[in-house]
């Protein structure tokens, strides 16, 4: 072999081994299976930001039993004409033995009565998925409206509704399956009737899923949201098997302690003994002084 030829040789070799490597470095590596799964985990789970709140602590609320863990959100009406503070209000005082985490207000805004981890009052006698007191594992979501399915929820409410939703479903890996209502929960069945008919669950579904995907667009609000002129009151018929004031204000006003506004509204009913057919007025807002006069 010539001198020249040897050079040739060498020279192929060394482009060779440069190529190899080249190729080395721009080969992508194997991952595991773990890895893929955690890759992928990441990314289809967006990190939400959580809404600003208006903070209003409540004393209805109390530790969640050891070893609890987040994981249902339970959506209410609150069955008045007041804003979020105004129910934010009515949560501060005790004889109200009822709270949520959130309020939702007619025009958007959120006030926050209690704390994420703690244990707000807000579904009474329930069962999810076979398993009994929902306060213990959830998220309780109170929505300014009367309830009566004629007032309307505004889009403002349903933007407001949506992104804390898809906070807490981010927050707490809560499956879109665990968003319910009150009223599908309540034990006996029909209990509540919140949310009302007229509540879209599956705007505040696909909207939630939006949010967590990305492609959210909220609703254009043309005109600030203001609060809506409502009336001093609504009328109900009592139905079977309710017969006490309680069990309207369970039903109507979600919450049994509240009778004592339907007893100063009906002053001519007997709070315990309700007749099929009756007609009985309930208040759409709270008169304090109503529990302070019935106190003492």
């Amino acid at each position: 072999m010539t001198k020249m030829s040897r050079s040739l040789i060498g020279l192929c070799t060394l482009s060779t081994l440069s190529l190899l490597a080249a190729c080395a470095l721009n080969t992508p590596r194997l991952q595991q299976p773990s890895q893929i799964r955690s890759q992928t985990a990441a990314t289809s789970q967006r990190a939400i930001p959580k809404p600003a709140t208006i903070q209003m602590p409540s004393p209805n609320q109390n530790e969640r039993p050891a070893g609890s863990t987040i994981n249902t959100i339970v959506l209410h009406h609150t069955a008045m004409a007041g804003d979020a503070r105004a129910v934010g209000n009515y949560f501060a005082r005790p004889e109200a033995k009822t709270s949520s985490h959130y309020i939702v207000d007619r025009t958007g805004y959120l006030v926050q009565p209690v704390a994420d981890n703690l244990r707000s009052w807000h579904a009474g006698r329930s069962e999810f998925n076979g398993v009994g007191d929902v306060n213990n594992f959830s998220i309780g979501i109170e929505i300014c409206n009367l309830g009566d399915s004629v007032e309307a929820y505004s889009d403002a409410q349903y933007d407001g509704i949506i992104r804390l939703v898809a906070y807490l479903v981010s927050e707490y890996r809560i499956p879109l399956a665990n968003i319910t209502r009150h009223r599908d929960i309540a034990i006996p069945l029909g209990r509540k009737i919140d949310t009302s008919n007229n509540f879209s669950m599956a705007r505040v579904n696909e909207g939630v899923r939006a949010v967590l995907n990305g492609t959210y667009r909220p609703p254009a609000l043309n005109t600030p949201a203001e609060q809506p002129q409502l009336p001093a009151f609504r009328e109900v018929i009592v139905q079977a098997g309710q017969t006490t004031l309680e069990d309207i204000a369970d039903i109507h006003l979600d919450n049994p302690a509240r009778w004592v506004e339907l007893q100063a509204f009906n002053p001519q009913v007997s709070a315990k003994q309700l007749q099929v057919g009756q007609k009985i007025r309930v208040p759409n807002h709270i008169d304090f002084k109503i529990y302070e006069q019935h106190q003492h």
